[in-house]
């Protein structure tokens, strides 16, 4: 699949699930090639993917596969190197924000002798950090 394509089904995938995609040109000042800017936001309720439009193409379905990774697909049908594509940026994004009333837990952390221990529950969230 050329990667033009694969950048118009990384976006298609988004707007299916809600999520417009932003190409906007960032101040090059905030981003460069080493590092690129960019991902999932809230913008005055909605949810969306902002997108250096400077950036190379990789760069550019790197941070939407990036942010998709974040987000539930599995109600929605992606082809295989799509969902592929999403799964290899998976490994680098953070998991995603709780909902709204779903307690906060702490990462579990090796005790002593190799056992987990157990989670303890945080306050209640009331915002989403998405």
């Amino acid at each position: 699949m050329e990667l033009s394509r694969l950048l118009d089904e990384l976006t298609l995938a988004a707007n299916r699930v809600g999520i417009a995609v932003r190409m906007e040109a960032f101040d090059p000042h905030l981003s460069d090639a080493r590092n690129p800017r960019g991902g999932l936001c809230t913008v005055l309720g909605r949810r969306v993917i902002l997108v250096d439009a400077n950036a190379s193409l990789p760069d550019r379905i790197a941070t939407v596969a990036a942010a998709l990774a974040r987000v539930d697909l599995e109600s929605v049908f992606l082809p295989p190197i799509v969902r592929a594509t999403i799964g290899a940026h998976a490994r680098g994004a953070r998991p995603p924000a709780p909902t709204p009333g779903e307690p906060v837990r702490l990462p579990t952390r090796q005790g002593k002798r190799g056992r987990a221990s157990t989670l303890l529950p945080l306050a209640r969230t009331k915002w989403r950090n998405s």
